[in-house]
């Protein structure tokens, strides 16, 4: 690197440009010692190595980061470290990229590096590239021709097949033109990928500078930061605020997707955030022991997949102990397969996020993407279905497949489990309620989205155990609202047996008695003694309809059943509207009700207020049945106390 680098056009030398530039990231790859690092600096002017050791001994250690500007483009370019040894690196490095720049040195040619790398660009879903030959001052013409050919041949059927392949040299600056511009050709055909509104950024530094305190850089995955923004410390899930943000260098009021980021945190140590941890939206993100993924095992693997095999999963910029659980014994090198991975510690992990597997001999073995994130307890034998719908593309097929599995999706689903902003999956989920095809319900008490299937099995669930429990509480017809929840406190998707019983009432298959429900269709099935029990009862209080007994009057009226046994058929009897409860120890029949409301609207049209001795002497009743039936009419509105006095009320 003795010669200067060509200067590349720097738009936010003097400011921001008119047009403001469209960002992407550049990723290198390539065997240790083929150029990457001088590459980089003969682009953008910056010497990524940074730390002594990686000065002193002439290779990458950790990642590396610069910019330059060409065209419409500002390209972030990140320098990976091509050693066997740093493949963590690498991949923290590759994560997030838009364009591979896959290096391999002219006088070296394809090494197993390169062949590694160019399989974990393939992993990650990397989708564009350039392949560059460097070093072509130390090699002739056909020594590149014999290089290009042996590179034709490795990237066949990837990504790369297509690759432009550019010659260029470090020492004269040769070919660094043309990379540019291949990089332009590149970009322009990129897609601008639907960027989620929540933030996500990996953390791949921390550091300290005097007067700031604690600094993270990473590239944001998605969704934007600001200074003065709370942000969520995952997988600790601790909330911290930002200082200020950074943009190669330069101090930015915001920093989005596909940009590097440097972030100033408050009121944090540096001890306490490490490369893997990453920053968030608040409350969106949950760290999990356990994922679904698609994962397969490279063709170019040693030996297969196991079930139950211990691997380590690298992810973004972190790395963590996983074992993997198939449905069958084996993977084979070239298959795929759906897999429940189970975390040696929690993690972040959401849909569609891709991941590397590497065995404990530093083998590159597979990788592959997350279909969900949050899965909750399911059945190995069960992955294929859980994973065939998941996995999908189309996103109503997505929700389809997950309201399958469990009853409801909540807002946080949307962004970890299918991949949508919260936006996306109200909007789409509403589609699902409209129609003669609608197959989801809005539960708006919990705010979560229920399918009309998973709906259905809670009310026929409920239904039979209401039957049950009123069954063993013979006679009983209805039960309280509460213990009819209750029953159901087991269930998955117990959230929404509010939202089942109204759906219940109002079809008609429940019936509702003040605060206790029952099934509209069922009979109660009594004894000859029950019944002839209860005739003598009803017949006791119709013969005294303006003074029935007390319940505690009854139990003496016969010695047939216990007071136990009396008071539920009192209680079938209240149910069943055949008699009303004034209090929790007097009943009386609906007949003889109306008869005293006649006689006090009566009292009312001769005296606008009345006391209770006055209601008790109109009514030719003692004080043990006035007391209780004044308080049941204040109770429905049919008076209004008012110190002493009651004046009618809007009922009466």
């Amino acid at each position: 690197m003795k010669n200067s680098p060509p200067q590349s056009t720097d738009h936010s030398a003097s400011g921001e440009s008119a047009t403001p530039l469209r960002p992407l990231l550049i990723g290198t790859a390539g065997h240790i010692d083929h150029g990457k690092t001088t590459l980089v600096y003969r682009l953008t002017g910056t010497n990524t190595d940074r730390l002594p050791e990686e000065k002193s001994r002439g290779i990458s250690i950790d990642l590396g980061f610069a910019h330059f500007d060409v065209g419409s483009f500002r390209f972030g370019i990140v320098d990976v470290p091509g050693h066997e040894r740093f493949i963590r690196q690498m991949v923290a490095g590759a994560a997030n990229i838009d364009i591979a720049i896959l290096v391999v040195a002219g006088d070296d040619g394809v090494m197993p590096q390169t062949r590694e790398h160019l399989d974990i660009l393939q992993l990650l879903g990397v989708q564009q590239g350039v392949i560059v030959i460097t070093r072509c001052d130390l090699i002739d013409a056909e020594m590149r021709e014999l290089v290009a050919e042996e590179l034709k041949e490795l990237v066949e059927s990837t990504f790369l097949e297509s690759a432009p392949i550019i010659p260029v040299s470090g020492l004269t600056g040769e070919g660094i033109e043309e990379l540019k511009q291949a990089l332009c050709q590149v970009a322009a055909g990129i897609p601008d990928r639907s960027a989620l509104p929540v933030f996500r950024m990996p953390i791949d530094r921390v550091f300290t500078l005097a007067g700031r305190g604690t600094i993270v850089t990473g590239s944001v995955l998605s969704g934007s930061v600001s200074s003065g923004d709370e942000v969520e410390l995952l997988p600790e899930q601790r909330l911290v605020r930002v200082r200020g943000v950074q943009h190669h260098g330069q101090s930015v009021e915001q920093a989005d997707a596909h940009r590097r980021a440097a972030i100033n945190l408050a009121a944090i140590a540096v001890s306490e955030i490490h490369r893997g941890c990453e920053l968030a939206t608040p409350g969106v993100f949950t760290p999990t022991p356990r994922v679904l993924a698609e994962i397969e095992c490279l063709s170019t693997s040693k030996r297969p997949l196991r079930h139950r095999q211990v691997l380590t999963l690298h992810a973004g910029t972190t790395a963590v102990t996983v074992r993997l659980r198939l449905k069958e014994p084996l993977l084979l090198p070239g298959e795929k397969a759906c897999a429940d991975l189970r975390l040696k510690e929690p993690l972040v992990l959401a849909w569609g996020q891709r991941f590397i597997l590497r065995s404990s001999a530093s083998e590159t073995v597979g990788g592959g993407r997350i279909v969900d994130g949050l899965p909750g307890r399911r059945r190995v034998r069960d992955l294929e279905r859980r994973c065939s719908g998941a996995g999908d593309l189309k996103p109503e097929i997505r929700i389809g497949s997950l309201l399958e599995q469990q009853p409801s999706i909540s807002n946080s689903d949307a962004v970890q489990r299918l991949g949508l902003s919260l936006a996306e999956a109200s909007e789409l989920l509403h589609s699902m309620t409209i129609g003669k095809s609608a197959n989801v319900v809005h539960d708006k008490s919990s705010g979560h989205w229920i399918s009309t299937n998973w709906l259905r099995r809670l009310e026929k669930s409920l239904l039979r155990l209401i039957a049950e429990e009123v069954q063993r509480q013979s006679p009983r017809r209805l039960l309280p609202r509460s213990v009819a929840v209750s029953l159901c406190r087991n269930f998955e998707g117990v959230i929404h047996i509010p939202l089942a019983i109204d759906a219940l009432l109002k079809s008609g298959e429940l019936i509702q008695r003040g605060d206790s429900i029952g099934i509209a269709d069922l009979q109660v099935v009594l004894t000859k003694r029950q019944r002839e029990v209860l005739d003598l009862l009803l017949q006791t209080i119709a013969a005294n309809e303006r003074t029935p007994p007390t319940h505690r009057e009854l139990y003496t009226a016969t010695d047939r059943l216990s007071p136990n046994d009396i008071e539920l058929l009192l209680k079938l009897c209240r149910e069943d509207g055949t008699l009303v409860a004034v209090s929790p120890d007097l009943s009386y029949t609906p007949a003889g009700l109306e008869i005293l409301r006649t006689d006090l609207r009566t009292l009312f049209q001769t005296k606008p207020a009345v006391t209770l001795a006055e209601i008790r002497d109109t009514l030719h009743m003692t004080r043990k049945h006035v007391v209780p039936l004044a308080e049941f009419w204040d109770a429905q509105k049919i008076t209004i106390r008012n110190g002493d006095l009651r004046i009618a009320g809007s009922e009466l």
